[in-house]
């Protein structure tokens, strides 16, 4: 899904986007059509990185088979995590930053 700048309202295609910048967790786009720098909700992109490092903490537990008779629970959680992070990245708000 296609993320839409909430200034100009135009979808936004990856291939687009010429100008980026990371701080820390938090990682911004230059909208191509309007050039308003936008991204994810900052409470979005909390939840997104913590369900990211679910999913890569459970997934570790279980390759190295630490407490193995909470595999089905590891790898549970670890669905669940991956599964928010996913639909954040897809169905998440983005915002201007001023």
């Amino acid at each position: 899904m296609k993320p839409t700048c909430p200034s100009c309202q135009n979808k936004i295609n990856n291939r687009d986007i010429k100008n980026t910048n990371k701080k820390g967790i938090f990682f911004e786009v230059e909208c191509p059509s309007c050039q308003t720098w936008i991204r994810l909700n900052k409470t979005l992109e909390i939840i997104k990185a913590a369900g990211i490092s679910l999913l890569l903490i459970t997934s570790l537990l279980n390759i190295f088979s630490i407490k193995s008779e909470y595999s089905l629970v590891f790898s549970t959680v670890g669905f669940v995590g991956i599964f928010i992070a996913m639909l954040i990245t897809f169905f998440g708000k983005h915002e201007e930053i001023k």
